[in-house]
């Protein structure tokens, strides 16, 4: 976990910085488990102040309020990332 908190403070958290493509780099944070909260990941826009959550833990992640299984998650982005 440690590691994982580590990895994210390495991320981008400022307003419109371009990545080598020339594109907006995202801008994300990690919040811990807060009692029955799961912890997640506030990933947010790098042009404007859009944004949504993932939450995970166990078997599933909750991806901008859609819940699924973590195999289901595969099938849909797998073949967007090759």
């Amino acid at each position: 976990m440690e590691n994982l908190r580590r990895r994210f403070y390495k991320w981008n958290k400022r307003l419109v910085q371009k990545d080598e493509a020339g594109l907006s780099k995202l801008r994300i944070w990690h919040r811990r488990k807060k009692g029955k909260q799961s912890p997640s990941i506030l990933v947010k826009c790098g042009d404007c102040d859009s944004k949504f959550e993932i939450y995970y833990g166990g078997e599933d992640l909750e991806i901008g309020g859609v819940l699924a299984s973590k195999v289901e998650w595969r099938r849909v982005f797998l073949p967007l990332l090759k």
